[in-house]
């Protein structure tokens, strides 16, 4: 399985961690420089008509031309999450067949195209590179649009800059097409949702949905630290101290390494170890 970002909210301070990116790989040939799969590519949706009421009771039909969703003058929708979801251009549309007939000469297959630049992606998201790695996600869109790693990927960037309700609908669509057991999708996910619900004091929706995809992790996977980490969080965040201890010191037993000294401090200002592990300096 491909290296994949993993990343954690200490109390409002967000961190993220290179856990592991497999296999670094590089561009090769013309095939990099493509545009969006013309599969996807948004319709023009048809005149629409409604019925307005006029003073007299007479009813006037109306038709209603819906412009279409074009990027502003300037804009370069290469650089944005799936494109901006704007309407292409016809010079766009043909940069989108060239590239997907590259792809289709160069791969065995589509979805192998897709993986090899989700690869990259996750590679230059490691070095910092968020431009070009939201540039190899959506080319990985175009050949494989169902692919989770696409709206993971793309949802860590949104997060990264301080974007979470774009992020969480990202994320939100990778997990509608994933097959549900993705333990570790489910708790990067929670993390966002964490992190939003940590801006607002009175966010109790944002802490339900993390708290529900952490158990729903820790059901497939009992041993995932992370997860144990972020219930932790979410059960200071809901004030209830004893299940925070109790996730802590589980995730303490699990791997030590993987602790915040921030979560821990925190934890330690509101109530003291019931184990005694643990204390104030």
């Amino acid at each position: 399985m491909r290296g994949l970002l993993m990343f954690s909210v200490y109390l409002g301070v967000q961190s993220l961690c290179v856990a592991q990116v497999a296999h670094k790989s590089q561009a090769g040939g013309t095939v990099a420089k493509g545009n969006k799969d013309l599969l996807n590519a948004p319709k023009v949706t048809p005149a629409s008509t409604k019925t307005i009421e006029a003073t007299s009771a007479e009813v006037v039909a109306e038709k209603v031309v819906l412009v279409p969703k074009t990027a502003p003058a300037g804009v370069d929708i290469n650089y944005l999450p799936l494109f901006g979801q704007y309407e292409k251009t016809e010079a766009q549309l043909v940069n989108d067949e060239m590239f997907l007939s590259e792809c289709d000469r160069e791969f065995k297959s589509r979805k192998e195209a897709g993986e090899f630049f989700n690869k990259m992606a996750w590679q230059y998201l490691s070095e910092g590179d968020k431009s070009t790695a939201t540039y190899r996600f959506n080319l990985a869109y175009l050949l494989e649009p169902e692919n989770i790693e696409i709206y993971w990927g793309l949802g860590v960037i949104e997060f990264q800059n301080g974007n979470y309700s774009q992020a969480i609908d990202l994320m939100n669509k990778g997990l509608e097409l994933s097959d549900g057991k993705n333990y570790v999708f489910m708790t990067d996910l929670a993390t966002v949702y964490i992190k939003k619900a940590l801006g607002n004091t009175y966010s109790v929706i944002e802490t339900q949905k993390a708290k529900d995809l952490l158990n729903s992790a820790i059901k497939i996977q009992p041993q995932y630290t992370p997860a144990h980490v972020q219930l932790t969080i979410v059960s200071m965040v809901e004030n209830d101290l004893d299940a925070a201890w109790a996730h802590f010191h589980k995730a303490y037993e699990l791997n030590p390494a993987e602790l915040s000294k921030e979560v821990l401090l925190e934890l330690l200002s509101r109530k003291d170890d019931p184990k005694g592990i643990f204390k104030k300096n």
